[in-house]
């Protein structure tokens, strides 16, 4: 089957048939002004690796069969008002690389057992979403060698940030090590993380 890159610019809605999303490999529309509900008709056959629909006005929750995408890499849906949790579909994307959540009302929790979507993660991104809360499930990150990007901050989530995540903190060296770490440090112990309050930076590391 071809696999298609779709790079929709200045577009004002989204089709929602199967038949248009099935071979496409890069599905892209951020930064317009889209409106309304995310598309919710993948299933296994989807050969979707990219799906970036960030900066827009969709204000559904996350599709629930997106998690149906086994070849899915890139998720991009900051900037929006989606609502919801992330769905439980999604703790089997094993491909998954890059989560970006950030900036929408968003609620619940990560999960908290060590699902498959944790073992290539890369980069994670949920903050500014004052309805995601729970405890940062520390150990699941500890096992995830390869991440590079967490940002927690302006969210509820409590707990700590270990010595063992600090201890790989290395900018200068990004393609291999963490490289962005961010929190609200009275919610989340962290001695590595540059610490908000109040929507604001507090304090940088080091």
């Amino acid at each position: 089957m071809l696999r298609f890159v779709c790079i929709i610019l200045f577009c004002h809605r989204v089709l929602t048939s199967p038949f248009h999303y099935v071979s496409l490999g890069i599905f892209n529309i951020n930064n317009n002004s889209i409106s309304g509900n995310l598309p919710d008709t993948f299933d296994e056959s989807n050969l979707m690796e990219d799906f970036e629909v960030a900066h827009n006005k969709f204000s559904s929750t996350l599709p629930e069969s997106l998690g149906k995408a086994k070849f899915l890499k890139d998720l991009r849906a900051s900037g929006n008002q989606i609502s919801g949790g992330i769905p439980v579909s999604y703790y089997n994307l094993k491909n998954l690389e890059e989560l970006y959540l950030d900036n929408n009302r968003m609620v619940g929790e990560l999960p908290q057992t060590y699902e498959p979507f944790y073992d290539g993660l890369q980069e994670l991104s949920v903050h500014t979403n004052m309805g995601m809360k729970g405890r940062f499930p520390v150990e699941n990150f500890e096992k995830t060698l390869r991440v590079k990007v967490i940002e927690l901050h302006n969210t509820e989530m409590t707990g700590q940030i270990s010595e063992n995540i600090c201890g790989r903190l290395d900018p200068d060296l990004s393609y291999t090590r963490l490289k962005t770490i961010t929190a609200d440090c009275e919610k989340i112990k962290c001695s590595c993380c540059t610490c908000y309050k109040d929507g604001k930076i507090e304090s940088t590391y080091p």
